[in-house]
């Protein structure tokens, strides 16, 4: 039989291959081998998935047999041409039947994890213009000598402690913080005054409690500055925050608790109240958790490493604080997904350590204010998350447990590129402008 121009040479040749390469996000499957490229391998974003083995080999060869036949059938009778039609409209749904058959066998393979993951970025990255239909870029012309507060949101493990040095040292001021040697906190106070102008931990410590979130924030800074200034008023606070990579940032913060850091310190107020040990039961005994192991670290479903930015960024008011009996798990993780956006969006700024430049130009022209030297962008395998290393199980296993930071972070992604390209247009016109 001459099958030279037959359906039959293409799958021989794709059987021979027996390969399927496509993009997914991060969907790995353990007969999936995956590898990084280049930029996935410092976010851990998307891999790029090859599918081989026993398993496709065997689908491709059930195309071999359905693409003979078909051949047999076209090639060898006397049919007629609209029954050469029907046969080839019955090959191709029979195709694209196994096709589907095929892509649900992969998926149903991932588990929960990895179909939230997918759920909840998707929500967030198609949602969010729904959520919030109009790009929300603000653009400030701060001024020391003014009255508005930049009130810094520090999260753990995002690169916060050198943007918080940025901000009181590196920023080219009339009127700079007063920094003194060998002293972890400068005066960042308005000319002739000794009232501030930077609510940070460089410039206050941490007066609303060790890395404060947004809910104990919102409650705390007017208190502190009333109480400073001696007089109860208005006035307007600029939030700030910087987010990282979740996958990167939540092996850094692992690794932290291996080296001792506990940040145990922290109170958590919401409502006025902090947490039941019922409400937060704590993941380990001791002074600290430097034993502690991966699959531990990953077991304990208490451990505020997970989903950190998320709950952080939200107002947990919304879901009665720690209280996780309130709702659902399905409810609670909706609203403070939606509830930390929204606040993200609502932010003067924030910034992405994985965009270090782009970050600077964006701080620079959202406020109006340059910094002295350029911020340096490090690789990942300069970070203490990149000296460790992880198989692609634990990989799926932190992107599932911290889906509600993935989807924030792709939301974050979208916001902030949103915002560096209004800017980027608004230089464009005011150079042809100039020009004109």
């Amino acid at each position: 039989m001459h099958l030279k121009n037959s359906p039959y040479k293409f799958f021989h040749t794709f059987s021979d291959k027996y390969q399927f390469v496509y993009n997914m996000q991060c969907n790995l499957h353990p007969e999936i081998c995956w590898r990084p490229d280049s930029q996935c391998a410092q976010f851990g974003v998307k891999y790029h998935v090859i599918v081989r083995g026993e398993e496709f080999s065997a689908i491709a060869f059930r195309f071999e047999d359905l693409a003979v036949h078909i051949s047999q059938v076209l090639w060898n009778t006397g049919m007629t041409f609209y029954g050469k039609i029907k046969y080839c409209f019955i090959f191709i749904v029979a195709v694209l039947g196994v096709v589907g058959i095929f892509v649900m066998y992969v998926y149903s393979h991932n588990g929960y994890n990895d179909r939230t993951v997918a759920a909840f970025a998707q929500k967030a990255i198609v949602g969010s213009r729904t959520l919030y239909p109009r790009i929300n870029v603000k653009e400030y012309r701060f001024d020391v000598k003014g009255e508005d507060i930049l009130v810094f949101l520090h999260m753990q493990k995002t690169g916060g402690t050198k943007f918080g040095k940025h901000l009181v040292k590196n920023l080219d001021l009339k009127y700079p913080c007063d920094c003194v040697p060998r002293r972890k906190r400068c005066s960042c106070k308005r000319p002739n005054s000794e009232k501030i102008w930077l609510f940070s931990r460089y410039s206050m410590g941490w007066p609303c409690g060790l890395h404060a979130d947004w809910t104990e924030l919102q409650g705390c800074v007017p208190n502190i500055i009333n109480k400073r200034e001696g007089k109860k008023r208005t006035r307007k606070y600029l939030y700030i925050t910087i987010l990282r990579e979740p996958v990167s940032r939540f092996v850094s913060e692992f690794h932290c608790y291996q080296r001792g850091a506990t940040w145990k310190n922290s109170l958590h107020l919401c409502n006025g109240k902090v947490p039941t040990k019922e409400e937060l039961p704590p993941c380990y005994t001791g002074e600290n958790w430097t034993d502690v192991t991966l699959p531990e670290f990953l077991k304990c479903p208490s451990n505020l490493a997970i989903n950190r930015q998320t709950r952080m960024l939200a107002d947990l008011r919304l879901v009665d604080c720690y209280n996780r009996n309130a709702i659902s798990r399905e409810r609670r993780e909706e609203i403070l997904l939606q509830s930390a956006m929204k606040n993200l969006d609502s932010m003067a700024y924030f910034a992405l350590m994985e965009y270090q430049i782009e970050s600077q130009y964006l701080f620079e022209r959202t406020f109006g204010m340059k910094f002295l030297q350029p911020f340096v962008q490090m690789s990942g395998e300069e970070t203490r998350a990149g000296a460790i290393v992880l198989d692609s199980k634990n990989i799926t296993r932190i992107r599932g447990l911290n889906h509600l930071d993935i989807a924030l972070y792709s939301f974050a992604e979208k916001l902030f590129f949103e915002r560096i390209n209004y800017f980027k247009r608004k230089d464009e016109e005011e150079m042809l402008f100039r020009d004109s």
